[in-house]
């Protein structure tokens, strides 16, 4: 049997992800198993061991995938106008984006396994040490209401956006979040800051 190309190994990682996302989706991700995601890909579980350690790897990666991008645009600019939109842009992606929906109903309300909790919190407490960073700044910091530490402002930022997305998610069609998305995050930022 030939080798595959690279651009052949990357296709079948995708579909493999695209197929942990389903199964994850419809079982949550205690009760979903490789052998479920092998035959949703149309792969064999060998295909998965190739490019995955475990479960928890698949995980991780499908997590990975959707977060990269705004983690990139928030390493583009510290400032908070910049971390305004990028909260925008995630509330957009959450009621646009397909994977990014999937993933984050996934995270938030199919994660019954200890590992996948473990994960999440890991993930909240690494989302809040970058916007303590941020925060941190002291351009940003001035524009904090005085009796707010950074800490308290990064904290209250990262339960806001993640409170937005757990309500949403549990009854997407009774609000439309991408339309109101900048309205919320306005008065989120209302909050935090002196001047707006």
């Amino acid at each position: 049997m030939a080798r595959k190309t690279k651009a052949e190994a990357a296709a079948t990682r995708e579909s493999i992800l695209d197929a942990a996302e389903q199964v994850f989706f419809d079982k949550g991700v205690a009760r979903a198993s490789l052998e479920q995601i092998a035959h949703t890909a149309g792969v064999t579980r060998g295909a998965i061991y190739w490019h995955f350690r475990n479960k928890q790897d698949v995980l991780d990666a499908m997590l990975e995938r959707v977060r990269a991008p705004l983690g990139e645009m928030l390493e583009s600019g510290d400032s908070i106008d910049n971390l305004k939109a990028m909260c925008v842009l995630a509330l957009r992606k959450l009621a646009e984006d397909k994977h990014y929906f999937r993933v984050h109903y996934i995270l938030l309300h199919r994660n019954e396994s200890d590992q996948a909790l473990n994960r999440h919190r890991e993930l909240s407490a690494g989302a809040i040490t970058q916007l303590i960073e941020v925060m941190k700044l002291p351009e940003n910091r001035k524009r904090l209401r005085s009796h707010l530490t950074p800490e308290q402002a990064a904290y209250l930022l990262h339960t806001q956006m993640l409170g937005l997305f757990f309500h949403w998610l549990t009854a997407p069609e009774q609000w439309p979040l991408g339309d109101t998305a900048p309205t919320l995050i306005e008065t989120v930022f209302f909050g935090l800051l002196v001047d707006n």
